[in-house]
């Protein structure tokens, strides 16, 4: 079973997927690939450039290779959002990402969107705090889910309420 994570940054994903972690060992969590880009020596937000974009396509369809059980907080819907609003001018880049993106998303057994306005973003040094970009990169996620007719179920609360509803899903699983 593959779960994937949506939403924008700092709306609450990383934590809930260490939660399904700790509740459910035998979902492995993937690595983010945003975060390898940035150990890798890339920059993102404001400062990617498509070489950026193309790196992170390549390294999200890696890690969601695998086989085994796994849980990301980071997927494919959330890369082709940032694409599309950072380089709303690079056609190019923006048919590419969709032609090896989209039919990825087949491929995910449960999709929980994170709406953003539910927790104030938390600065770790990686992501952008700006409330306007997240709440674009929101309204790109909701298009690509509509746009592309994606399963999702929108999960919002307390980490211990979106946990709870988790549970239910894959109770039904």
């Amino acid at each position: 079973m593959k779960i994937v994570i949506t939403g924008a940054q700092g709306v609450g994903k990383t934590t809930l997927a260490k939660q399904i972690n700790k509740h459910f060992p035998d979902f492995k969590i993937l690595p983010e690939a945003a975060r390898l880009a940035v150990e890798a020596g890339y920059k993102l937000d404001y400062i990617a450039t498509a070489e950026t974009e193309l790196w992170l396509i390549a390294k999200q369809i890696e890690l969601e290779s695998i086989e085994s059980k796994w849980v990301a907080d980071r997927c494919g819907i959330d890369l082709l959002a940032y694409i599309h609003h950072l380089f709303s001018d690079e056609s190019f880049l923006i048919e590419f990402a969709t032609k090896t993106l989209v039919p990825k998303f087949s491929k995910y057994d449960l999709v929980l969107y994170l709406p953003s306005g539910q927790f104030a973003i938390e600065d770790d040094g990686v992501r952008t705090t700006d409330i306007k970009f997240q709440q674009a990169i929101d309204e790109r996620i909701r298009d690509i889910l509509e746009k592309h007719k994606i399963p999702f179920v929108k999960i919002v609360g307390s980490p211990e309420e979106r946990l709870v509803r988790v549970k239910n899903l894959l109770a039904f699983k």
